[in-house]
């Protein structure tokens, strides 16, 4: 591990000064000394460095634990030596990362990302804000289709992991890691033993005002066609401004407006085919992270999805009969 440990730590060092602008100077790469419990060194690769001037140690695992535990273990190292640690990592998932940023735990991906929260007035200082916030804070879209079926349909609290996968075309395991998640906000915990792990979920209004930053627009891109009539009826459902009528006081759409699943096969073949335009069309065709179907009222999308394509507007005529909508959803 330390040829491609010390490796990590030289592009990093090169990726901080030359790319974020960040000198990066190695003081000393016999920090594998630094006196340790042995849970906490062992395995690992630790050099120390000064980061503009300040000093801190960089840590490189052999092998990564679940975020959870790396976030506490880097938080334990940081106390016990008495500086920054920042965790270097040839890649990251997105489960792990997400863990990371809400713990607040220091890490470089070399050549992709960093995010160094204690460096955080010092690089707003330089305009460099990106750099703390170079991660994005959002769900993956079971998570994401996990939280708004608690809030539309059938509660989670005291369900069965297990059980509740039997619901959505997602394994247990991706079930397992969505709800770890949804724990890490502080929407639930989970709770039991091996023999079945279970939810328990915070009110309505708690876990929608905790997960509201994380959760984005299920829209990945926006087309067009002449035609709905193309996309078979048991794979399109009414959304956008045609919805927000159904759902709220707004006056009725005039155009046809759908949203299909982008990973399916009839949508893909659609698409390659070159049946849908980019720019215009009569109908406007909006392809989904995940499948409407999963939490549609009918033949239309539901309603907090829905919300959350007007996320970011400044219609605030729109705004305010989604606070509305989301308000008769989420308030228990």
């Amino acid at each position: 591990m330390n040829r491609n440990g010390h490796k990590l730590i030289d592009s990093t060092a090169d990726y901080l000064q030359k790319v974020l602008g960040i000198r990066c100077e190695i003081a000393d790469f016999n920090g594998q000394k630094v006196k340790l419990p042995y849970y906490l060194k062992a395995g690992n690769l630790f050099v120390e460095c000064l980061v503009d001037g300040q000093q801190c140690m960089l840590m490189v695992c052999e092998e990564l634990p679940d975020g959870t535990t790396l976030a506490k273990h880097v938080d334990e190292i940081g106390k016990n030596i008495g500086m920054q640690v920042i965790l270097v990592l040839e890649n990251v998932d997105a489960v792990r990362r997400r863990i990371l940023v809400v713990n607040r735990t220091n890490f470089v991906v070399p050549g992709k990302q960093a995010y160094l929260p204690f460096m955080g007035a010092l690089l707003t200082e330089r305009g460099m804000t990106n750099v703390t916030a170079a991660v994005k804070q959002t769900f993956s879209p079971a998570a994401q289709v996990l939280l708004l079926s608690h809030l539309q349909r059938t509660s989670l609290d005291g369900r069965i992991i297990s059980d509740i996968a039997r619901e959505f075309p997602y394994s247990i395991k991706t079930i397992s890691a969505a709800a770890k998640e949804l724990e890490q906000v502080g929407v639930c915990t989970m709770e039991g033993d091996n023999s079945g792990k279970y939810l328990r979920m915070a009110s309505k209004e708690e876990v929608w005002g905790k997960a509201y930053e994380w959760l984005t627009s299920p829209v990945q891109e926006v087309l067009y066609c002449d035609e709905k009539i193309m996309i078979p009826e048991t794979l399109r459902f009414v959304t956008y401004d045609k919805a927000l009528a159904v759902y709220t006081f707004m006056a009725d759409f005039s155009g046809e407006a759908v949203a299909v699943f982008k990973n399916d096969d009839v949508v893909k073949k659609l698409k390659n085919n070159g049946a849908f335009n980019p720019v215009e069309g009569r109908c406007r065709v909006e392809l989904w992270k995940y499948n409407p179907a999963l939490l549609s009222n009918g033949g239309t999308v539901d309603a907090l999805s829905l919300a959350l394509c007007y996320k970011g507007s400044d219609d605030e005529r729109v705004v305010g009969e989604i606070n509305n909508l989301v308000k008769r959803i989420c308030v228990d």
